[in-house]
């Protein structure tokens, strides 16, 4: 485990605009690696805003340990606010929670395994600065896998129009990016994500959603408002702890996070609905193509499969909009 910063690494002092929110659930080893990392930024935030959907203790250790390494070395921040509440379900209800404790006009949020560079927050800061009516800006994840053959081929001729990923080539690319200036994009990652409050303003994440896509969603929302820019410089490597995470497969993970996003922001003019029948049209070819290669029905049940959890989402009625979530206490370590 790596120690916590000490004054003599924060060589550009605090940064009294930002929170950073954090959910998390049973993977208390990764998030104290990633806090550290926190702590080390050379912009400190104002506060980190922990929603802790654990059923023990280890998580509250954890910050109640840093929290105690930060006042022993005479800094008044961050502040940590503690949540812990094992009835939220997903990422999206417990950032939810967080936005409304948080105190900040800027948000940023991580996921609970990541690791930043130590400019991170800086960088993500001097894209406001630099261009004031910005209102989302993303980091990159710098250590993003390339996609398998199959998945790259479906990616490059079956997603066009607003299904075409634009983060991709940029994630994929990142080493060769690194100095570049901010890029302008609609779809942003919810565990590398920062926005002004002004920008959010009444948005939430879909609390009641439970595929992916739900941090594009509220991105496009954003961005459909205010400019929304990735900038390369802000740096963080994802560790993809596999505790609590679920395997889907990427075709089951294609339907279910494409079929949301196009039924709640897609679904109008001729276009779209064209561009919405080739992605269909490509996931079908690539199922089959891919089960008769593997001889394995395996792809086409994952089509089937994330037909079918896209279905029950759709008719589900308040799975397909936002729900507010009731304000939480607000203790804090």
């Amino acid at each position: 485990m790596t120690a916590p910063a000490n004054p003599q690494t924060r060589v550009s002092g605090p940064a009294p605009s930002v929170s950073v929110i954090i959910p998390t659930k049973n993977r208390p080893a990764a998030l104290e690696d990633g806090l550290v990392t926190v702590l080390a930024q050379t912009m400190v935030p104002a506060e980190v805003i922990i929603i802790d959907q654990s059923k023990t203790d280890e998580t509250r250790n954890v910050i109640t340990r840093l929290a105690e390494s930060v006042k022993q070395a005479g800094h008044t921040q961050p502040r940590f606010v503690y949540v812990c509440d094992p009835s939220l379900n997903g990422a999206g209800a417990a950032r939810n929670v967080g936005i409304d404790l948080s105190g900040c006009p800027i948000l940023v949020f991580l996921d609970d395994d990541v690791l930043l560079e130590r400019s991170f927050l800086e960088e993500l800061l001097a894209v406001y600065s630099r261009h004031p009516g910005v209102g989302m800006v993303s980091g990159i994840i710098s250590n993003y896998p390339k996609r398998s053959f199959r998945e790259g081929f479906f990616e490059r001729f079956f997603c066009i129009g607003p299904f075409r990923d634009e983060r991709l080539p940029i994630y994929w690319n990142a080493d060769a990016l690194r100095f570049s200036e901010p890029i302008p994009v609609r779809k942003v990652s919810g565990g590398v994500m920062s926005v002004t409050r002004a920008a959010l303003g009444s948005e939430r994440f879909n609390g009641d959603y439970r595929g992916r896509g739900e941090d594009v969603d509220v991105s496009w929302r954003v961005s459909e408002r205010f400019p929304t820019m990735l900038t390369p410089r802000a740096r963080l490597t994802h560790l993809g702890t596999d505790v609590g995470r679920v395997h889907e497969h990427w075709i089951t993970s294609a339907v279910i996070s494409q079929h949301y996003l196009y039924y709640r922001h897609w679904k109008t003019g001729v276009a779209n609905r064209l561009s919405f029948f080739w992605f269909n049209c490509g996931l079908i070819i690539v199922a089959a193509v891919s089960s008769v290669r593997q001889r394995s029905l395996v792809p086409l049940r994952a089509l089937i499969h994330g037909i079918g959890q896209a279905r029950v989402y759709r008719s589900a009625g308040t799975s397909f909009g936002p729900k507010a979530t009731p304000e939480a206490p607000r203790p804090a370590v």
